[in-house]
């Protein structure tokens, strides 16, 4: 039973020792390297910079993230979403990783998904920008358009001038054929934001 006891503590402190191979300086160190790269768009290096990190850290939720972003930023999107969903099983909330899993399935067009996932963030994140963002945009991929105005007017009630929601129910309203109200809110896009593109392109489509 001792023989037992002892072996059980040996290994207990096997796995400190492991754990904590890393000093914070090498930590901090390969995540400043990292973020140097990824600022200069050297993603496969920003990633290889964390390797030593994600060796005795793996199981953790911020290399798990970090990693997942970064292979969303090389094209990697397997490997990205293996990441935030190993990420996601440990803090299961986590609107930031949810958000991220959902950049990955716009890239890839996968709408369904975009729709099945910013429902599941509003249902944590309410007015979630990002989340109600790509909802409508789904939506919108989706020809399910009236669903889609519901969007971008609820979340125009607290955010009135966004040009992004103002263009995205403009677009909208046009889809489902509402010419009026749609050509006069493309009028109002270009006094908030003189530069737009999208609206002088809609307002030719009246003429």
């Amino acid at each position: 039973m001792k023989k037992k006891i002892l072996i059980i503590a040996l290994l207990f402190v096997i796995n400190i020792v492991f754990a904590e191979d890393l000093t914070f300086d090498e930590i901090r160190n390969a995540y400043s390297d990292s973020y140097k790269h990824e600022a200069k768009e050297k993603y496969e290096k920003a990633i290889n910079d964390l390797k030593d990190v994600y060796s005795s850290y793996q199981n953790t939720y911020t290399i798990n993230y970090r990693l997942g972003w970064l292979y969303y930023l090389n094209g990697n999107y397997a490997n990205s979403l293996e990441h935030l969903q190993e990420a996601l099983t440990i803090s299961v909330y986590s609107v930031e990783v949810l958000n991220t899993i959902n950049l990955v399935y716009v890239i890839q067009e996968k709408w369904e998904k975009v729709e099945e996932q910013s429902a599941k963030i509003i249902k944590i994140d309410y007015y979630n920008f990002y989340a109600n963002l790509r909802y409508s945009t789904a939506l919108k991929m989706l020809a399910k358009y009236e669903l889609a105005i519901k969007v971008d007017r609820k979340m125009l009630e607290i955010f009135p001038t966004s040009t992004t929601f103002l263009q995205e129910l403009a677009e909208n309203l046009f889809l489902s054929g509402e010419m009026v109200e749609s050509r006069s809110i493309f009028k109002s896009i270009l006094i908030l934001d003189t530069d737009n593109t999208v609206a002088p392109y809609y307002l030719e489509k009246y003429k």
